[in-house]
């Protein structure tokens, strides 16, 4: 139950995004209705000069940090304007794993838990075979 409601929690939908529809690709919002009231400034001043997105879509920096990105995408003409915590960011190098750990992070995680399979294992072939006696 837990990670079936976790998985629910890790939505990567932005606020703003009152209505919009999930897209074929994936972390991408088809753009129905915005709530500008929940727009940073940087995110009304593209919103009032090229009108609403067609899609946003979004991705993580690709850095220590990785921090979420999000990037509205225009079709005519084509544009995609990015924004990190709310701010424009002209130039970003930008990672499809929506995870927000990093690469080292991943490590630790992926070690930890084949540490902790080896270690429950270890205690219950010793429960099995020594601990009944």
């Amino acid at each position: 139950m837990v990670f079936c409601l976790s998985s629910v929690a890790c939505t990567y939908k932005p606020a703003y995004l009152q209505q919009g529809k999930k897209a074929q690709i994936s972390e991408r919002w088809k753009v129905e209705k915005i709530n500008t009231s929940l727009l940073s400034p940087d995110e009304k001043s593209v919103y009032e000069t090229f009108g609403s997105p067609q899609f946003i879509r979004f991705f993580r920096k690709l850095s220590l940090e990785r921090e979420r990105v999000y990037a509205w995408v225009y079709p005519e003409p084509v544009r995609f304007v990015t924004f990190i915590d709310g701010k424009r960011a002209d130039y970003v190098v930008l990672d499809d794993d929506p995870s927000s750990l990093n690469e080292y992070q991943r490590k630790v995680v992926f070690y930890g838990e084949i540490t902790a399979g080896v270690v429950a294992s270890l205690g219950v072939l010793y429960y099995l075979f020594l601990g009944k006696k």
